[in-house]
């Protein structure tokens, strides 16, 4: 048989092989891909449209599997860039007040003596999170560029889209959201109704948890005031009697 022959016959079985193969094997991660983007985009959308959300958060840390510390907070935004948190757990009473790109932040340590305040950095240990996030890495934006950055720039399969009456959740394969360098997998929980985070559960390579993240009563654009993220505010049964 000649030499051009059998390039002939080869050419021809390499297409035979690749025409039997499912159409799902050839597109899976660029439409996982697509999908991921899809989703950060009625995120972004939503967040286009609201000026204000005020939610309850609560995150799990884990060490070695196990878990070892909570934490509990009201979180307060109003656009473009101004941050209210009120500590439950472990710093009960606490509220910090943050202007987003800020290097300071604003600590309110006594409910009871609301004229006491003390300026911080954001880099001041006491107010990251146990995984080291910082108060300058809350904003929406930031977990919006970190979902769309990681989707476009690592391979995305087995990301096992799933719905339910509430949410929507996939797989996200991606580099730590704190520092961007150490690989990770994250599955996140979308709310269907308001399309906002539901939840993120951060996994290392091998499977282990690092950290569930739990978003919760979630308020659109609720009657907030600008006021109402000044360190100086004062709620109505904290302001000071008059003669």
């Amino acid at each position: 048989m000649s030499s051009s022959k059998t390039k002939r016959i080869l050419l021809i079985l390499a297409f035979v092989l690749v025409a039997l193969q499912p159409p799902h094997s050839h597109a899976q991660a660029g439409s996982d891909r697509e999908r991921i983007l899809e989703i950060a985009g009625r995120i972004e959308d939503t967040y286009g449209k609201l000026q204000s959300y005020a939610c309850d958060i609560e995150g799990i840390y884990f060490s070695s599997g196990v878990e070892f510390q909570r934490y509990r907070f009201k979180f307060y935004f109003l656009k473009p860039d101004r941050f209210r948190i009120e500590f439950s757990r472990p710093y009960s009473g606490v509220i910090v007040f943050y202007t987003d790109g800020e290097k300071d932040f604003v600590s309110r340590p006594f409910e009871a003596f609301p004229s006491v305040l003390y300026r911080l950095s954001v880099d001041n240990a006491l107010f990251k999170s146990p995984a080291g996030q910082k108060l300058s890495q809350l904003h929406m934006n930031y977990f919006l560029a970190f979902l769309k950055r990681n989707a476009r720039e690592l391979p995305q399969d087995r990301s096992e889209f799933r719905t339910d009456e509430e949410t929507v959740s996939f797989w996200l394969n991606a580099r730590d959201y704190l520092a961007s360098k150490v690989p990770e997998r994250y599955r996140i929980f979308i709310y269907k109704n308001i399309w906002l985070p539901a939840r993120f559960e951060r996994y290392d390579t091998e499977g282990h948890p690092l950290e569930y993240t739990l978003f919760k009563n979630y308020r659109i654009d609720p009657s907030l005031d600008r006021a109402f993220f000044e360190s100086g505010y004062l709620a109505p049964e904290l302001e000071p009697l008059r003669p």
